[in-house]
């Protein structure tokens, strides 16, 4: 896995979690603590061990749970099962764009295993559509949304030139490793320099490490 790749990733996990959207379930004080514990594990790893925290907090209707429930039990078995696709589309149903283009994703084994779904395709054209609306709205979380569909890097210029500290810092990155073009090599340079100083400023804590 690439640094970016592996970036993107760590990434996309800090946006569901931290920095999207308050999910839209009312958790007991007892819901909330397993969400949580299930989300820590996941991040450190420990996928096993997420599923069940994680799944007492999907089933009250949670929809970051959800997403990561799902995410959770495809990664346990290589690729997206019945069980997983449930889930994803238990969150993509209250909105989720993570979920939405993970359950349109083209390359996952469920494909060769028959668990996709009849709808995958429709998923990918819902995000779209439902991403682009709420980007002309300033949202910059859709913003992302797109650049994480293969929307163009555009997209993740726009988030981080509207404030957006996680994209602000992966866009740094992706200027680091040669993206974007300059007409000056000077430019590249100022302009990493720039988003990182933006980014840590903003909070992001891979921001405030670069």
């Amino acid at each position: 896995m690439s640094s970016l790749t592996a970036r993107l990733k760590y990434l996309t996990f800090i946006l569901v979690w931290l920095f999207a959207s308050p999910a839209l379930a009312d958790l007991t004080p007892e819901q909330q603590a397993a969400r949580d514990e299930g989300l820590m594990l996941y991040q450190q790893h420990m996928g096993g061990a997420a599923i069940e925290p994680l799944r007492v907090a999907a089933e009250a209707g949670d929809r970051t749970a959800q997403y990561f429930l799902g995410e959770t039990l495809r990664l346990n078995n290589m690729f997206m099962t019945a069980e997983s696709r449930k889930w994803y589309e238990a969150a993509a149903e209250q909105g989720d764009l993570f979920a939405m283009l993970r359950l349109s994703s083209s390359s996952d084994l469920c494909h060769e295993m028959g668990t996709c779904g009849p709808h995958s395709t429709d998923w990918r054209s819902t995000a779209l559509a439902l991403a682009h609306e709420r980007a002309a709205q300033g949202d910059v979380e859709a913003m992302q949304a797109l650049f994480n569909a293969g929307q163009g890097l555009e997209w993740l210029e726009k988030a981080a030139e509207g404030g957006y500290a996680p994209a602000q810092e992966l866009l740094a990155a992706f200027y680091s490793e040669g993206e974007g073009w300059f007409l000056l090599p000077g430019r590249r340079q100022a302009a990493i320099e720039k988003w990182y100083k933006a980014s840590a400023e903003g909070g992001f804590p891979l921001g405030m490490m670069s």
